[in-house]
């Protein structure tokens, strides 16, 4: 295919993917994930309290960014996620003409047809930045601009944990680099040596987050002393050395499986493709060994693998390829066959987004926000069993931080709390977090102004295998401690 066809095709996919992308903003107004919530309000309340700017778990880059989208409130927040995701695939494109491969435009509907990227890009969670950063660093890095691809690099662990062990492989990368290169005056353990301070570069970012760490908290340890509680062995469990292999439908889709396993193995033992290989297979085993140990706090979301989702994409489109060229004597039926497989896996794509119940708890949310503006109580402070109540009312975890008790020690706060305090509360986080129910909170000396229970359905009652999906049941209460 030529490159001006090529352009058009990719030009017209990522029209239809920033189409798509704003389509399922509106149509699933609620998050998938309670962590989106939860970043959101950290990105807001940095404004009113700047430690946020620099804290471990709200990752000091994706704060900086959503601080300024988050601006323009949560669908502008989510809108921006749909830039970054556009820009993801445009970047993803460039480094697949980069490396010559044919099709290039197919690496659109490639991430699309991944369930897991297809969640998050419409979304505001932190991998989708963290595989923007990656990809741009990798284009970088093969077109020979190493020590710009390092400094870029060196942001990586500013939007996700996993960039610390990247980093580290990244030194491995430039340090193999230099041992390759048409040097006669020097052996290959001297260039290695010549090559140690360049891959300095790689901790820029880390540095300058110690840095305005200190600046802004006063702590030079703050970073330790803001390490979260939740990263400890064995908080979600522990899972198999399988966890992820057989959840990979989720980051590969269903059936581009043997496409994406036939790219990998053919591109294994191809140098230039040893940055994408060897970054899928890091986030992988390295996941899959968190997991299998519980360790720092592994929960086991397949999500995490998006942050590699341009090199699946790119891996993939070689085992498609591969596979397309056994299947050339067919034109017709191999080009039909093509197109059934990449139809069948975005429909799959969007009934996976639609399977996340949790993303359907907006609407009882919302609603009950809009019967307080409407019927207005006079309160002098909040609180809240689910992250998107916080945000529907305008506060921030600056005015309305989040309860971290649990059961008695919850059940004694809320006693001691002042008159005036509204428990805006639902009965699936509010139990399962908390331990609290709204009648117990109604024991607590609080009075009931409003419950409303809901049968939530989603757009389409179907899961990505065809069962059928239940409904969402929640109820959601007001109560005001007079």
């Amino acid at each position: 295919m030529s490159v001006p066809s090529d352009t058009r095709r990719f030009a017209i996919a990522l029209a239809l993917m920033a189409i798509l992308g704003v389509a399922i903003v509106f149509l699933f107004p609620g998050s998938p994930e309670q962590d989106t919530d939860y970043h959101f309000l950290m990105a807001r309340t940095a404004w009113a309290d700047p430690t946020y700017f620099v804290s471990v778990w709200g990752r000091p880059l994706y704060t900086a960014v959503f601080a300024v989208c988050g601006l323009a409130g949560f669908t502008g927040g989510r809108l921006c996620g749909v830039l970054i995701g556009l820009a993801t695939a445009w970047q993803t494109w460039r480094l697949a003409h980069d490396l010559k491969i044919g099709r290039a435009w197919l690496v659109v509907p490639l991430l699309l047809a991944q369930p897991v990227f297809f969640e998050l890009y419409p979304d505001m969670l932190t991998e989708p930045l963290f595989g923007l950063l990656f990809v741009i660093a990798i284009r970088w890095h093969l077109r020979g601009w190493t020590k710009r691809a390092m400094l870029l690099a060196s942001l990586l662990p500013l939007a996700r944990p996993e960039g610390f062990f990247l980093g580290v492989m990244w030194g491995v990368w430039v340090l193999a680099k230099a041992a390759s290169t048409n040097d006669c005056e020097h052996s290959a353990f001297q260039k290695i040596v010549r090559a140690i301070p360049s891959t300095l570069l790689l901790a820029c970012g880390a540095c300058a987050w110690w840095l305005a760490s200190w600046c802004i908290s006063g702590d030079p340890l703050f970073i330790l002393h803001n390490w979260p509680g939740t990263w400890v062995r064995d908080m979600y469990g522990r899972g198999t050395f399988f966890s992820y292999g057989q959840r990979a439908w989720e980051f590969t889709g269903v059936f581009l499986c043997v496409p994406f396993v036939i790219g990998f193995w053919k591109m294994i033992p191809v140098r230039a493709w040893m940055p994408l290989t060897s970054s899928f297979l890091l986030m992988f085993v390295l996941h899959t060994i968190f997991r299998k140990y519980g360790l720092l706090g592994e929960a086991g979301y397949p999500r995490y693998m998006v942050t590699v989702a341009p090199a699946v994409a790119l891996l993939t489109l070689q085992g498609w390829n591969a596979i397309a060229s056994r299947l050339g004597a067919w034109p017709g039926p191999s080009a039909a066959l093509g197109w059934g497989v990449l139809a069948v896996s975005l429909v799959q794509s969007f009934l996976y987004l639609n399977y996340f119940y949790w993303a359907r708890d907006t609407v009882a949310i919302n609603e009950t926000a809009r019967w307080l503006r409407d019927n207005p109580v006079p309160y002098r402070r909040l609180v809240w069993s689910n992250a998107r109540m916080c945000i529907d009312l305008g506060q921030n975890l600056e005015n309305s931080p989040s309860l971290t008790t649990k059961g008695g020690a919850t059940a004694e706060w809320l006693r001691r709390a002042p008159s005036g305090t509204l428990v805006f509360w639902d009965d699936q986080v509010g139990p399962d977090w908390f331990g609290m129910t709204a009648q117990q909170i109604e024991q607590c000396g609080y009075k009931l102004l409003r419950t409303k229970k809901y049968s939530l359905p989603g757009l389409v009652d179907r899961d990505p295998f065809g069962r059928k999906v239940q409904n969402f049941d929640l109820e959601v209460s007001l109560l005001l401690k007079p």
